[in-house]
C-alpha cells in the first residue's frame, strides 16, 4: 500500500476513537461523512462520464450462478440528457435519452424501441425500472438522496479503513442489513469519486454485483447530438414489452 495521506490518517485515528467509545454505535459517522461527500461532489456535476466494468451472477437452470461480464460508457448532463453503451455478455446495447423519451437499440438485432420518460434522469431511471425492469450501473450512488437511503435501510454502516483499489488509495465502507451487503472504495483524493461497488444478496445465494469505474471526466463539454437516436439503416421500430405485461 502506498503512503497514506494525512486525511486518512487523521480519518483512521478518528475512527478509531469513535468505535472505542461506543462499541454499541452501528453507525460510522465517518463513513457517512465519505458518503457525504461524495454525493456532494457528484451532486454538484452539470456533466460526467465514465466507463463502468461490470460483473454480475447471474442464474442459469442447467448451471446454477454464472458470472457474466460487461462493458458500459454513460454520458450525463443534467438534469435531463444520457447516453448509455453497454457491451458484453448480453450483448450491445444502447440508450438514448433527451428528456422526453427513451430510446433502446439493440446492435446485433438491428432494432429499436421508443417510450415517453419523465423530464429528468433520476425519475427517468425509476421509472425505466419500474415498468421495464431496465438497469443502469450503480445507478444508486448517483441519487441525490444517496446518504439519506443508505442510513435509513442499512443497520450496520462501518469505515473499514483505506484499501488500494486498481493502483488508486480508497477508502472502504461497508452497509449491512438482513439481506444486502453493500461495498464503496471511494478514492482517497480530492475528487472523493466511487472507484469500486459491490453488492452482495444475502437472502439469495449470495448472488454479487460488483462494477469497477474508470475513465471520469468532470464536467465534459458533451455535444448535444449524442443524447438523440439515429435508427441506423434497416433498423425496426419494435413495441418494447412492460414488465408487468411479460410477467402475464
Amino acid at each position: 500500500m502506498k503512503n497514506k495521506s494525512v486525511l486518512s490518517i487523521l480519518l483512521l485515528l478518528i475512527s478509531f476513537n469513535f468505535h472505542g467509545q461506543n462499541n454499541e454505535n452501528t453507525i460510522d459517522t465517518i463513513a457517512v461523512s465519505l458518503l457525504d461527500r461524495m454525493a456532494g461532489v457528484i451532486g454538484g456535476l452539470g456533466s460526467v462520464s465514465f466507463q463502468a466494468e461490470i460483473s454480475k451472477d447471474v442464474k442459469k437452470a442447467k448451471y446454477g450462478l454464472v458470472k457474466e461480464y460487461s462493458s458500459t460508457e454513460v454520458y450525463m448532463v443534467g438534469p435531463d440528457k444520457m447516453h448509455v453503451q453497454s457491451n458484453g455478455t448480453d450483448g450491445h446495447k444502447g440508450y438514448w435519452y433527451n428528456g422526453e423519451t427513451l430510446v433502446y437499440y439493440s446492435f446485433k438485432e438491428n432494432n429499436y424501441s421508443v417510450v415517453d420518460a419523465p423530464s429528468d434522469i433520476i425519475s427517468m431511471i425509476d421509472s425505466i425500472n419500474t415498468n421495464f425492469g431496465i438497469e443502469f450501473p450503480a445507478a444508486d450512488l448517483f441519487y441525490p438522496d444517496l446518504v439519506d437511503t443508505v442510513i435509513r435501510d442499512f443497520d450496520h454502516i462501518s469505515y473499514l479503513g483505506e484499501e488500494e483499489i486498481n493502483g488508486v488509495n480508497c477508502f472502504h465502507i461497508m452497509a449491512v442489513n438482513e439481506v444486502t451487503n453493500i461495498q464503496l472504495w471511494i478514492t482517497d483524493d480530492a475528487f472523493f469519486l466511487p472507484e469500486k461497488f459491490l453488492v452482495i444478496y444475502k437472502d439469495d445465494q449470495n448472488i454479487q454485483y460488483e462494477v469497477d469505474f474508470t475513465k471520469w471526466k468532470l464536467n465534459p463539454d458533451l455535444p448535444e447530438e449524442i443524447f438523440s437516436f439515429e435508427p441506423p439503416p434497416g433498423a425496426r421500430n419494435i413495441a418494447i414489452m412492460a414488465k408487468t405485461e411479460s410477467q402475464e
